[in-house]
């Protein structure tokens, strides 16, 4: 049973590539180096700032450590500048993530940007909706499974608790390490083709599709209450049967019989469609 939503952030909940571009291509400038086109970077972001900065240096220039550290410093300064300026929320994710915090699940993010960038834009976008927020400590980044790990630890879960939901390969394996089930979606920086490629086992169009992945349905509960009612009816046919015959009623005894076998007929098939 699903008790903790896991979810990336850039490319998941927020859409944050123009930020993120923005950031990259004021350092470039200031390095003065070539910039690029805000759809590149969907391809460049999601493996931690450090591969970032690699991706959109020139491939000689990414070989220099001394200008590999002055590109990111003059990211981190633009981009803790300039973080709030586009981003936004994807269409749906904030009624979504009401849903689901009122069926009581746990909700967490974990993310590859800076710690201390993650915990303040989750905080300016989503205040006081999720239950934990880790981001890059140190040089590990996903898809190694330690920040989901610190996760399920903080909130005392374990991995077959978890879902986790992201938009790349990335977390695919991020989820497949880690051990929990993954929900890829198709909406932010990546696609239905790498998700699929990656081998999500789900994948998703839409915010709202989650729900059926991650929430009981109305129609489970209704299979489970029809079920506590066959039962109930077979007790009291079983009753019946037991009846009948200490009073020799053979028409009780065999439709103390018939009746339930064909309401057990009819809920297996119910339950198999379902």
């Amino acid at each position: 049973m699903i008790k903790v939503i896991i979810f990336d952030l850039d490319g998941t909940l927020l859409d944050s590539i123009t930020d993120l571009a923005n950031a990259s291509n004021t350092a470039l400038r200031t390095l003065g180096y070539p910039e690029h086109e805000v759809e590149a970077y969907k391809q460049f972001v999601g493996d931690g700032r450090h591969n970032l900065i690699l991706r959109m240096l020139p491939d000689s220039a990414a070989k220099e450590e001394s200008i590999v550290a002055k590109a990111e410093a003059l990211f981190d300064q633009a981009y803790h500048d300039h973080m709030l300026d586009c981003t936004v929320p994807y269409p749906g994710i904030p009624e979504l993530l009401d849903l689901l915090r009122k069926e009581k699940l746990k909700l967490a993010v974990v993310s590859n940007k800076p710690d201390e960038f993650v915990q303040r834009i989750v905080e300016d976008y989503f205040p006081g909706v999720f239950d934990a927020v880790c981001g890059q400590i140190g040089s590990v980044v996903k898809p190694d499974p330690a920040g989901v790990h610190k996760v399920l630890s903080v909130l005392g879960l374990k991995p077959y608790e978890a879902l986790y939901v992201g938009d790349s390969a990335v977390d695919v394996m991020t989820a497949r390490n880690a051990g929990t089930d993954c929900c890829g979606v198709t909406w932010g920086f990546r696609g239905r083709r790498e998700l699929r490629v990656a081998g999500a086992p789900h994948i998703i169009d839409a915010p709202f599709e989650l729900s059926a992945i991650a929430l009981p349905s109305s129609t489970s509960k209704a299979v489970r209450i029809f079920s506590l009612f066959v039962v109930a009816v077979m007790v009291l046919c079983l009753v019946g049967v037991i009846y009948s015959l200490a009073t020799g009623n053979i028409a009780g005894v065999t439709a103390g019989i018939v009746f339930p076998v064909l309401l057990g007929f009819a809920a297996t098939r119910i339950i198999k469609k379902k």
